[in-house]
């Protein structure tokens, strides 16, 4: 901004807009909390110095970095080499820590693709008794009664809400409830007194399912189904004379938080079987 080659010692409103590319607005937001002070002309026109000119020239690049516009007030009011050099350092730690939970963030929806994949791609018996083998199982568990469909979710967003950093809910198919066995014998199919979120064995849990033999079914469908699935289950139990302990547990591999179309809800019965 030359003027007759010397440089100008004030300028508009406009001339500064056009410069930056901000809004007058911005420039008007910015001189309210007191970081810009512009002269007013004979016109009450607002009228930058070469002082604002700068200051505005370190609030673009801080706020560039990501700082907000109460930290670059605060720093601007008594600032030096070593307060310039501070404040860079904490920008560094902030920029590590987003780094980290975005490379967490990639980490999970990797895996969360691939659980997608694998349910989209698997050869799975659906509808079918088993009787399988499984680990013991690390979880967070919340003790709440609930119904399908009426407050389940909201049950899940209480436990999603206690544990944020460790639990998410679309593409995660390690969430599930449970169902007293006497429920089920007496056709109480889609009621639950807990839901609960399988964590990895390095990670905090409150609650543990426990290995064993376990009565077993992956139901690929809406949840219509499920009533007449457990039904098959107790009955193939009974027929077998396989006696049952513990909770009836529904886990949700697929389930209307990842698809609007019912058909691809995919969700696995289990009950373990008494050693």
């Amino acid at each position: 901004m030359f003027y007759g080659g010397l440089m100008k010692e004030y300028y508009k409103i406009g001339e500064i807009s056009k410069l930056y590319n901000i809004g007058t607005d911005s420039l008007r937001y910015y001189e309210e909390v007191g970081i810009l002070k512009p002269k007013r002309d004979q016109n009450g026109y607002r009228m930058y110095s070469i002082s604002d000119i700068r200051t505005l020239n370190i609030l673009r690049e801080l706020r560039s970095i990501g700082f907000s516009v109460d930290e670059i007030k605060r720093h601007l009011k008594d600032f030096n080499l070593q307060k310039t050099r501070d404040l860079f350092e904490n920008a560094v730690s902030a920029i590590d820590k987003k780094v980290a939970d975005l490379n967490l963030l990639k980490t999970q929806l990797l895996e969360r693709i691939e659980e997608i994949d694998y349910h989209a791609e698997a050869d799975i018996a659906y509808d079918t008794v088993e009787i399988r083998q499984i680990q013991e199982r690390h979880i967070l568990k919340l003790s709440e009664n609930a119904i399908r469909d009426d407050d389940l979710d909201f049950v899940i967003k209480k436990l999603q809400s206690e544990y944020e950093d460790q639990l998410y809910i679309i593409g995660n198919g390690d969430i599930g409830a449970t169902i007293p066995l006497d429920y089920l014998a007496t056709g109480r199919y889609g009621i639950f007194d807990s839901a609960f979120y399988i964590v990895d064995e390095n990670e905090e849990f409150d609650a543990l399912l426990p290995a064993g033999n376990y009565i077993y079914m992956t139901v690929k469908g809406s949840y219509a189904k499920i009533p007449l699935a457990w039904k098959e289950l107790i009955l193939y139990a009974e027929k077998e004379k396989i006696e049952l302990e513990g909770h009836a547990i529904e886990l949700y591999i697929i389930d209307n938080h990842d698809t609007g179309d019912e058909n691809e809800y995919i969700t696995q019965l289990q009950i373990k079987v008494r050693e």
